[in-house]
């Protein structure tokens, strides 16, 4: 077994031996791969990670050497444990053990056991004391940090709150100072400190701290404490002063789930009903499935089916659901047996008001339950997201705008630019200007900022393309930078390298990342089945977008999903479902430019003439700059030929040449 301990250090061993001898660009390379989880990288691009600076050729023989190292001094292990060929690099994941995965994985739960081993794991950042390598591997490395400080940050108050509920208040107060030490200049978790503090009866520390608190915000910042902060610093010095008990902790936690971020879910267990009751194991199982596949997700947040099991064969108050977990929504149901079938009937439900938001059933056979278990998990949760979606837009609609937080912002934005009228897109901008204010390091308001820059591009509405096309870029990396495992953040950049750059083979890295970081993000998949399209993989590029309609089949931006299907079945020469397709996208949406010059050329091979020109004057309604020749010289199809036939069809139905 090879051993990594990379958090707060940097140690090799294989089979208890220490390979701190081997070179440090060879250590680097090891403890790169080891981060990849046995994902295969282009070796091209290990080389130029490691060796920025010098050229291609040169590189590449460098990382020759390093590999003729590494195998002496692995030995007859160094075949079991680096996988190469030509193109690609990777280690064996069986065979690898890295703390920091497994630390990542441990965060990503929610009941204290594992939180308290994930916060035993964390004992600094990735690789300290490691020497500079090269500028790339440098910036990759430092990115990689800063995402290890933001997830150790939270797993710290997580498990704070966990603490806190058992009333285990210097266990909880331990882990916020572990937060701070992190990142010192947030005020929400001084001002839970300080309340910590005060709920032990230590109100002298509690002072103390907020003294700090203050000290710090100052210098720093050059800035008062929140108004929220001084309320609760003036109950602590009357309490002081009244000799007064502190009043007991409330249920709900400021880590768990703030009432003005992204929406918290709840899965409870489902209830087996009927004579004849399935077995318990199969409704634990799709509970279990729903969590994991919503897991892979960034919004909605969901709660360990663990932490839902105190709700198991009880009568639910979804009140009461949301005040013990602080979740926004739960997902509840039953499963029952119905001769040689099975019904399953689910529901999303708003733990404020009770009121149920979406409701349906699903008869399957009971012969194929386990082969139909993945499909109704995946259709049940590409529902619920969108409708958590409508329910959290509904939602912010009725706050004040000076109340408004950037991922109210970012939902806000997300509506207006989908409707692709021009001036409801225009609007979008000084919203995402104002979330990225309020949030610098917020991926999601970031990778849709870059996203609305893409589209402005693409519609022809841009009056500095070049400019736009650096803002795009800039905005894409800052997002991939801030949450190097947020799969819209990583699909976004892998758009923007086929679309923008033509990097068809550094796209289709960043959409594997983001498919293991995210296998259910239909967004991830729509994304990377365009960027098949370029490359002229049809049927790849069916199979893809067929996926992301599945994962998300009430889509409300679904005119994205119809074009994707446009584009791949015109790139497959399957030109009756790709005019079909697009229609159906047009029809949702008149404005999409990208989907009317798809779907005109596509008319066009299978002779439907009139309704191309129809969708030709349509298109420059939209667009009245569009002319064929510019599409040349950008369109993104690697294949010259596709251009040109596209084209052709474009100049026959009436647009500009």
């Amino acid at each position: 077994m090879f051993a990594f301990t990379l958090l707060g250090g940097f140690e090799l061993r294989l089979e208890g031996r220490d390979l701190r001898a081997l070179p440090r660009k060879a250590r680097a390379l090891l403890a790169y791969l080891s981060m990849q989880e046995g994902k295969p990288v282009p070796r091209e691009a290990v080389a130029d990670l490691l060796w920025t600076d010098r050229g291609a050729e040169q590189a590449r023989h460098s990382l020759r050497q390093t590999l003729l190292v590494l195998r002496r001094e692995l030995g007859p292990d160094a075949h079991d444990v680096i996988r190469l060929d030509e193109r690609m690099l990777s280690l064996a994941p069986e065979t690898v053990q890295v703390d920091a995965l497994q630390f990542r994985r441990l965060s990503a739960t929610t009941d204290r056991v594992s939180l308290e081993a994930a916060a035993a794991l964390y004992r600094g950042p990735p690789m300290e004391g490691l020497p500079a390598i090269s500028r790339d591997f440098d910036a990759w490395l430092e990115t990689t940090r800063e995402a290890f400080a933001q997830h150790a940050a939270a797993t710290f108050g997580r498990l704070a709150d966990a603490c806190a509920k058992a009333e285990d208040w210097d266990a909880a107060i331990h882990n916020l100072e572990r937060m701070l030490a992190l990142d010192p200049l947030r005020e929400d978790v001084h001002r839970r400190l300080i309340e910590m503090c005060g709920r032990a009866g230590r109100r002298s520390e509690a002072l103390r701290q907020y003294k700090a608190c203050v000290d710090l915000l100052r210098r720093e910042l050059n800035v008062a404490p929140a108004p929220e902060t001084e309320a609760l610093v003036r109950r602590i010095r009357e309490e002081e002063r009244n000799g007064s008990v502190a009043d007991p902790p409330t249920s709900r936690s400021v880590f768990a789930a703030p009432n003005d971020g992204p929406p918290w879910i709840a899965v409870l267990p489902f209830r087996a009903t009927g004579r004849d009751p399935v077995p318990d194991y199969f409704a634990t199982g799709l509970v279990e499935d729903m969590v994991c596949a919503l897991a892979t997700l960034r919004e909605p947040i969901v709660i360990s089916s663990h932490s839902t099991l105190m709700f198991r064969n009880a009568l639910v108050d979804l009140r009461q659901v949301g005040r013990e977990l602080g979740v926004r929504y739960a997902v509840s149901g039953s499963v029952r047996r119905l001769g040689d079938r099975l019904r399953l009937s689910a529901e999303l439900a708003d733990t404020t008001s009770s009121a149920v938001l979406w409701a349906n059933s699903y008869d399957f056979q009971i012969d194929h339950l386990f082969d139909t278990q993945d499909s109704i998990v995946s259709r049940i949760v590409g529902t619920l997201v969108p409708r958590v979606q409508e329910a959290e837009l509904h939602r912010i609609r009725a706050k004040r705008p000076e109340t408004m937080t950037a991922y109210d912002l970012v939902l806000q934005a997300r509506e207006r630019i989908y409707q692709l009228d021009r001036a409801a897109f225009d609007q979008a901008q000084p919203l995402l200007q104002r979330a990225v204010g309020l949030d610098p390091h917020y991926a999601a308001a970031q990778a849709l900022f870059a996203e609305w820059y893409t589209l402005r591009l693409g519609q022809g509405w841009s009056e500095t393309p070049a400019q736009d096309v650096r803002r795009a870029e800039r905005l894409a990396k800052s997002a991939m930078a801030d949450d190097p495992f947020d799969a819209r953040a990583l699909s976004l950049n892998g758009h923007s390298r086929a679309y923008l750059h033509r990097d068809y083979d550094g796209a289709l890295t960043l959409f594997g990342r983001a498919l293991d970081a995210a296998p259910n993000d239909a967004a991830s998949w729509m994304w990377s089945s365009v960027t098949h399209s370029y490359l002229g993989r049809g049927t790849e590029a069916i199979t893809r977008a067929q996926k992301a309609l599945r994962l998300s089949p009430r889509d409300p931006f679904s005119f994205r999903l119809y074009s994707t299907l446009c584009i791949a079945h015109y790139t497959n020469a399957e030109y009756e479902a790709a005019a079909d397709w697009g229609i159906k996208a047009a029809e949702s949406c008149p404005a999409y430019t990208s989907n009317l010059r798809y779907t005109i050329a596509a008319l066009g091979e299978v002779g439907r003439t009139g309704e191309a020109r129809e969708l030709a004057q349509q298109m420059l309604r939209v667009q009245p700059s569009f002319s064929t020749g510019s599409l040349l010289q950008t369109h993104p199809y690697r294949d010259r030929d596709r251009r040109a036939r596209i084209a052709e069809r474009l100049i026959e139905a009436g647009l500009p040449a």
